[in-house]
C-alpha cells in the first residue's frame, strides 16, 4: 500500500539537541515496532508464554495479531491533540517546521492550533478509542490503551463525542475534520493489510491472561523501538531519529532493523535443564543442603503443574538458595526462561544482587552462554558490582516528546 502525504507527514517523536533538530515520522515508528514485536514473539517469548497465547489460536493467527498490535499501538498519535504537542525542549522552530509539513500535506488551520482539553486524550487512550470506533475488539483496544504500563481507568466510549477536537481538530467543521479522519482510517487499514486481516471483524478477542502477555510484549517492543541508542555513550544505535531535512522515504526499514538487532542481540537465552538434586547445592554454593532445603527441593521436583511456592522459615536457614534452585526447577517444568527477584528496599536489592549474579554466572557456564542481568532500581549506577557488567547502562532514551 502506498501512503498518502498526510500519513507521511505525521510525527511520532521529535527533539532538539545542541542546535540540531530531529524527528521521526509516525509511519516509521509504527513499522519499527511491528518488526520488533514480531521478532520478540519468535525469539524472546518463553515456551510457556507462547503456549498460553496459542491455547485458542494457531501460531499464524497469534502472529498476525502481534503484528497488528505492534503497528497500531500508536494510532492515537495521528490526532490533533498529539500532533499539536510542543517539543520537550520547547523548540518553537522545530514545532513550527513539523506543523508546516502537516499544512503542506493537506491539513488546514493548524498553525496556531490550541486545544484546551488536549491532556484529556493521551495518545494511548486515543488509540484505544479509535480502534474500538473502527470495530476492533475491546480486549485489543485495552492493550493499546495500556501500552505505557497504565491501563485507562475508564472505558474510552465517550472520548470521540466529548473531545472531538482532540481527535479531529474541530468539534463540528467537517472540512477541518476530514484529513484527520481520512488518515486515521488509512493507518488502521494499513495495519489490517500488513497483518493479513481483511476487516476489523477479523481481529480476534483475547482472554485476560493472553492480554497480559500481549501487553508485556507490546510494552517491550515499544520500549526498544522508541530507543535511539543502547548505551549512554550513543555508540550503539537502535532506532535513531532523523534530521529535519529527511523524510520517511529516506529510511531503509530493512537496514534500520538489521542494524538495531545486531546491536541489541548480545545475550543468550537461558535454556533450563533438569536439576540434579544430589549435587545441586554443592555445585552451586559449595555446601551440603540443610534438611529443609533438601525436602523443599525434593517436593518441588515432584510438581506436575506448579503455580506458586511459598517458603517460610527463620533467618539463616537458606531460603535464598531454595528460591534460586526452585526457579531452575520451575523454569524447567513450565518452559520459562527468566527470573525476577523482588526485594523491599534498594539496600536489600544491592545485597541480593551479588548472590543472584554469582548463581547466574554458574548457569551461564553450564550452558556456555552469556546471560543478561539488570539491577532495576533508580540508583543502580552506584552499585560497583553492577557497574562492572558490560551492559549495565541499559537502553538510552533521553527524549520525552512522544
Amino acid at each position: 500500500m502506498e501512503l498518502s502525504k498526510q500519513a507521511s507527514a505525521l510525527w511520532a517523536k521529535k527533539r532538539s539537541e545542541d542546535g540540531r533538530q530531529h524527528w521521526l515520522p509516525l509511519i516509521i515508528h509504527l513499522l519499527d515496532t511491528k518488526k520488533t514485536i514480531n521478532w520478540l514473539f519468535n525469539n524472546w517469548l518463553s515456551r510457556s508464554q507462547k503456549r498460553l497465547l496459542m491455547s485458542s489460536f494457531s501460531e499464524k493467527e497469534i502472529q498476525n495479531l502481534v503484528k497488528f498490535l505492534g503497528f497500531s499501538h500508536d494510532l492515537g498519535k495521528a490526532t490533533a491533540a498529539f500532533q499539536s504537542k510542543k517539543s520537550y525542549e520547547h523548540d518553537d522552530s522545530l514545532d513550527l517546521d513539523l506543523r508546516q509539513r502537516l499544512l503542506r500535506s493537506g491539513f488546514t488551520q493548524i498553525e496556531d492550533l490550541y486545544l484546551a482539553s488536549a491532556k484529556e486524550s493521551p495518545h494511548a487512550l486515543a488509540g484505544e478509542a479509535l480502534l474500538e470506533d473502527f470495530g476492533g475488539p475491546a480486549s485489543i483496544g485495552a492493550i493499546i490503551g495500556g501500552h505505557h504500563g497504565k491501563p485507562a481507568t475508564e472505558a474510552p466510549d465517550e472520548q470521540l463525542d466529548v473531545y472531538s477536537a482532540n481527535f479531529w481538530q474541530s468539534d463540528n467543521d467537517p472540512m477541518i475534520q476530514a484529513p484527520w479522519k481520512n488518515v486515521q482510517r488509512e493507518l488502521f487499514e494499513y495495519g489490517l493489510a500488513i497483518s493479513e486481516y481483511q476487516d476489523a471483524k477479523d481481529i480476534p478477542e483475547v482472554t485476560q491472561p493472553q492480554a497480559v502477555i500481549l501487553e508485556g510484549l507490546l510494552i517491550m517492543a515499544d520500549w526498544l523501538a522508541s530507543s535511539e541508542y543502547l548505551d549512554f555513550q550513543q555508540t550503539k544505535p537502535l532506532f535513531p531519529l532523523i534530521s529535519l531535512d529527511q523524510s520517511c522515504h529516506d529510511i531503509s526499514l530493512k537496514e534500520r532493523f538489521r542494524s538495531a538487532l545486531e546491536n541489541w542481540s548480545v545475550d543468550d537465552e537461558w535454556e533450563p535443564s533438569r536439576v540434579e538434586l544430589d549435587t545441586a547445592y554443592e555445585a552451586r554454593w559449595k555446601f551440603k543442603p540443610r534438611s529443609v532445603q533438601r525436602i523443599m527441593s525434593q517436593e518441588i521436583s515432584k510438581a506436575i503443574d506448579p503455580g506458586m511456592v511459598i517458603i517460610e522459615a527463620p533467618m539463616g536457614i537458606g531460603k535464598t538458595e531454595i528460591a534460586l534452585l526452585a526457579a531452575e526447577q520451575l523454569a524447567y517444568i513450565t518452559g520459562s526462561d527468566g527470573l525476577f527477584m523482588g526485594l523491599p528496599t534498594q539496600a536489600t536489592s544491592d545485597a541480593m544482587f551479588n548472590r543472584v549474579s554469582e548463581w547466574l554466572a554458574f548457569l551461564a557456564k553450564i550452558q556456555s552462554g552469556n546471560f543478561v542481568i539488570k539491577l532495576m532500581h533508580s540508583k543502580a549506577q552506584f552499585n560497583q558490582k553492577y557497574r562492572e557488567l558490560p551492559n549495565a547502562s541499559g537502553v538510552y532514551d533521553e527524549y520525552k516528546s512522544g
